[in-house]
């Protein structure tokens, strides 16, 4: 079932403050799993991703706020994302510098678009408390809070 901005809570992303687009090429095959979308079946799933003609939209589950949006276009090899914004309103969302942003709106597509597990290259800079949410998103956290809690090790302040 594709997901459209009806399937869930949707807000407006607000205060769009432009981040450095992925510099992945997705394929053809990828790129019709990304155009179906998310949407969570349960709320600690926490994103709600859709896709209007070229544009990319993702909100967070519980509240519907707008987080990213992405704008992709057709390339040789495939697509990529030409432009993409992070809301800088940071009563909504505290966002995390330019690059972090870029490489987080990657991991969500991989994760929750693709159905695949990020790796750890991809996860570096995320706390390992919260890279949970970008690992297979259908699976309860529970279940991945001992690897995060083993990963992030007894100095973390996880």
């Amino acid at each position: 079932m594709k997901a459209r901005r009806s399937s869930w809570k949707a807000e407006p992303l607000t205060v769009p403050q432009p981040i450095p687009p992925p510099a992945r090429v997705w394929t053809r095959g990828e790129m019709g799993a990304i155009r179906r979308g998310y949407v969570p079946q349960i709320m600690d799933e926490k994103w709600f991703i859709f896709m209007e003609g070229d544009r990319l939209f993702a909100h967070r589950s519980w509240t519907g706020i707008g987080v990213y949006e992405a704008t992709f276009a057709r390339t040789r090899g495939g697509y990529v994302i030409e432009s993409a914004v992070v809301t800088g309103d940071d009563t909504e969302y505290r966002r995390s510098s330019d690059e972090a942003e870029s490489q987080t709106l990657e991991v969500l597509i991989i994760s929750h678009l693709l159905g695949e597990e990020p790796s750890e290259e991809q996860l570096a800079g995320h706390h390992p408390v919260r890279q949970w949410e970008f690992m297979v998103p259908n699976v309860p956290k529970q279940m991945f809070l001992p690897r995060v809690i083993k990963r992030a090790g007894p100095e973390s302040d996880a």
